[in-house]
């Protein structure tokens, strides 16, 4: 019996391309990754080279598409912790940190988003290409950056931890 359980084994691993973990993993790197390069480097870059109501949009886009890459990879990673810790996923770092992430993008994308959206439509001054701060604004807008930042924080915290 041992000897077939061990050849059965053997034979699924040489079919297996990439495990859940693996997969997770890359799909971690890419987001964390990515969400790092976006925030320090390509929207600041954006804003610089671009009128504030082209940027805002781009950067928006480019948020958009991020957020949906990293509910995709927090699932995967979640999934994979689920199957990794069993009995012990209540005192695993990973799956706290995964559940703070999703929440937190969740909230920023679903809650926050929107409202810093409407705001910069109704402050778009059009004709002259910048769109005009209010404390509202402001403030929505501090708040969806510092989640941002707690996210990559965070983030990087899963892809370090063993």
């Amino acid at each position: 019996m041992k000897k077939k359980t061990k050849a059965s084994t053997t034979v699924n691993q040489k079919f297996e391309i990439i495990s859940l973990y693996q997969f997770s993993k890359l799909a971690m790197t890419f987001w964390v990754g990515g969400t790092l390069t976006v925030g320090l480097i390509i929207i600041p870059l954006l804003f610089k080279t671009l009128d504030e109501i082209t940027a805002a949009g781009l950067a928006g886009q480019i948020l958009n598409i991020n957020a949906y890459i990293g509910i995709i990879s927090l699932l995967l990673a979640l999934l994979d912790v689920c199957f990794q810790a069993r009995l012990s996923l209540l005192k695993s770092r990973k799956f706290w940190y995964i559940v703070l992430m999703e929440g937190l993008l969740i909230v920023n994308y679903f809650a926050i988003f929107p409202i810093i959206v409407e705001l910069r439509t109704k402050l778009a001054d059009v004709a002259n290409h910048v769109i005009q701060h209010t404390s509202e604004f402001s403030f929505w807008h501090s708040v969806s950056a510092i989640i941002f930042l707690v996210i990559c924080i965070l983030g990087t915290l899963y892809i370090v931890e063993r």
